[in-house]
C-alpha cells in the first residue's frame, strides 16, 4: 500500500469507526460503499487484523485492534499534515495556507463578513473554503482536511473542542400546503427540522429532501410548501412564523483538541469568534 493511499484509507478508516456505518461513511466521504468496504479489507490484509464485526445487516462494532487504530490515526493523519505543511512553507516562506470547512448556512448569511477581515488582517495567507453539512465538516476537522470548522449543529468527539460563537434564530417559512421542504439527514437544517416534527407532532403529507439550502430557498418562493430556515436566509416577502427562543441555536467553531494552543490558528479562531453575532 502507497503512503499517499494508505492515509487516505485511514481518513475511510476514522469515518466508519466514528459512524458506525459503512454507508454514512460513503455518504459523508462521497465515495461508494464497496469502496469503503473495500478500503477497510485492504487495511484489515495490510496489517492482518480485524477492524469491525458485524452484528446485523446494519450494525458493526469496533474490535479492540480498532479502537487502537482510531486512537494513533489522528496522530498518523496531524504529523503527515505537518510534513505536507511545513514542505509548502519551504516552497514560499512568505504564504500560509489555512482551511475553512463551513456549513451552508454559515456560507450563506456569515462567512462573506469574516472573509473580509481575513483578507484585511492576513495579507499573507491564502485560504481554502470548503462548504458541506455540518457532519461532513466536523468529519474534515476530524481528518485534518481542513484546519477549522463552522457549523450549526450539536456534534462533538473526543478529539474536537466546540466553541460556541454566536446566535441564530431558526424561523417556519413558506405556505402551509402539507409539503415539508428539509435538507439532507447530516445537515443542521435536517437536525432542527426533524426536532421540530417530533415536538409539533407533524407528520408532513409530502416530504422533499435537497442537499442545497439556496435551493430550499427557491423552492419556497414558489409556494411549493413551509421549510425550517435562519431568521437571516428567509427570502423577501415570504411568510414567516417564530419558533421562539427554543429553536434559537448556536453555531459552532470545531478545531482540533491539540491545535488550539496553536498561535497561529488561534489567531483565526479569535478573529471569527469577534465577527459572530451574539444576539439575534
Amino acid at each position: 500500500m502507497g503512503g499517499e493511499m494508505m492515509f487516505k484509507f485511514l481518513e475511510t478508516f476514522m469515518t466508519v469507526y466514528k459512524t458506525r456505518s459503512f454507508s454514512l461513511a460513503a455518504q459523508q466521504l462521497f465515495i461508494t460503499q464497496p469502496t469503503v468496504s473495500n478500503q477497510i479489507k485492504q487495511i484489515e490484509m495490510q496489517l492482518h487484523i480485524t477492524l469491525f464485526e458485524r452484528k446485523s445487516r446494519r450494525e458493526i462494532i469496533p474490535t479492540p485492534a480498532a479502537d487502537l487504530l482510531y486512537q494513533q490515526s489522528g496522530k498518523i493523519l496531524n504529523d503527515w499534515q505537518a510534513v505536507h505543511d511545513q514542505i509548502g512553507h519551504l516552497e514560499n516562506d512568505n504564504v500560509r495556507y489555512v482551511h475553512f470547512g463551513i456549513s451552508q448556512t454559515i456560507s450563506r448569511i456569515l462567512f462573506s463578513k469574516t472573509a473580509s477581515r481575513l483578507l484585511t488582517d492576513f495579507t499573507n495567507v491564502n485560504f481554502d473554503i470548503t462548504v458541506s453539512n455540518s457532519e461532513n465538516v466536523l468529519n474534515q476537522v476530524e481528518t485534518y482536511k481542513v484546519d477549522i470548522g463552522i457549523i450549526e449543529k450539536p456534534l462533538v468527539t473526543e478529539t474536537i473542542r466546540r466553541l460556541s460563537i454566536g446566535k441564530d434564530q431558526l424561523v417556519k417559512a413558506g405556505k402551509d400546503t402539507g409539503t415539508w421542504i428539509t435538507r439532507e439527514a447530516g445537515s443542521g437544517i435536517g437536525y432542527y427540522t426533524e426536532q421540530y416534527f417530533r415536538e409539533a407532532d407533524i407528520q408532513p403529507q409530502k416530504l422533499i429532501r435537497v442537499n442545497n439550502s439556496g435551493l430550499i430557498r427557491r423552492i419556497i418562493s414558489q409556494g411549493v410548501g413551509q421549510a425550517l430556515l435562519s431568521s437571516q436566509d428567509v427570502p423577501q416577502g415570504i411568510p414567516i412564523e417564530s419558533l421562539g427562543n427554543h429553536f434559537k441555536r448556536d453555531f459552532y467553531l470545531l478545531v482540533k483538541e491539540e491545535r488550539v494552543k496553536d498561535p497561529f490558528i488561534n489567531q483565526f479562531l479569535e478573529l471569527i469568534k469577534s465577527v459572530m453575532p451574539t444576539n439575534i
